[in-house]
């Protein structure tokens, strides 16, 4: 990671899709949520279906990540960190993708 200047703001986006819900969030370094987006999966019958999940996942990551920037009112180039969820949880919760 860069050298942060002094005073600027460092952003974490944190990612999360193990299970029945992805969603997006940012906090800042002074502990302030600036956002907090999800989306839930949910199945026409039974419990979690885990390729249905992941294909729901995979179809609202961007849609997701984008309202949680908007609500944060930053920009990408405006992340210092992103965290991610790896488990446990479904095989393929948090698919590979760039917003």
């Amino acid at each position: 990671m860069k050298n942060q200047k002094v005073g600027k703001s460092i952003n974490c986006l944190g990612l999360e899709g193990t299970a029945h819900t992805f969603s997006a969030g940012i906090v800042n370094n002074e502990g302030v949520i600036l956002s907090n987006v999800l989306d839930e999966y949910v199945p026409s019958k039974g419990g979690i279906h885990p390729r249905e999940a992941a294909q729901h996942h995979t179809a609202v990551a961007k849609k997701v990540i984008s309202e949680a920037l908007e609500k944060a009112g930053i920009g990408t180039d405006e992340i210092s960190v992103v965290a991610f969820s790896q488990g446990p949880g479904l095989r393929k919760g948090l698919p590979p993708f760039l917003p």
